[in-house]
């Protein structure tokens, strides 16, 4: 039962590398359409952006959840495991507040569009939040891969 929580985490954590590595795609993309295609592309990626900001938080619970049970398998309290203990453990929760500060940049880029306003500085910054966020979710990704061998070893 303790092993099933704890990977319960990993495994959503793998598709979630998957979508959000699908959505920073997006980039390359947006080059290649153009009209109407395009229009429709971006709207599908904006939805989609908001929409993965919340199946990180769902993720990130799951693992908190894991951990809490865990911690009452193994020591009878629910806290005794929950706190982050790694790099893995902290660098989830920033790299959600790093992921909010994207998707909040994406709205501002829009808004500007829907305005008719200027968006090309809002684009540039959305656009280098995602190359950041993705090096992290790599990192993230691979610290929490190591950390797996020490809790089911």
């Amino acid at each position: 039962m303790r092993n099933l929580a704890l990977l319960a985490h990993p495994v959503l954590a793998c598709g979630l590398i998957f979508w959000i590595w699908w959505q920073y795609s997006w980039r390359k993309k947006s080059t290649l359409l153009s009209g109407e295609e395009r229009k429709k592309a971006l709207a599908q990626h904006e939805k989609m952006g908001n929409k993965l900001v919340w199946a990180t938080f769902i993720v990130i619970l799951v693992a908190f959840i894991g951990r809490a049970i865990a911690g009452w398998r193994t020591n009878g309290d629910i806290f005794s495991e929950i706190w982050p203990t790694n790099l893995h453990g902290f660098m989830g929760p920033l790299g959600f507040i790093l992921l909010v500060v994207l998707a909040k940049l994406g709205k501002q880029t829009k808004s500007a569009r829907i305005a008719g306003e200027k968006f090309t500085h809002l684009k540039l910054k959305h656009g280098r939040a995602a190359d950041f966020i993705i090096v992290i979710a790599i990192i993230h990704a691979f610290l929490g891969f190591l950390y797996l061998f020490s809790v089911l070893g």
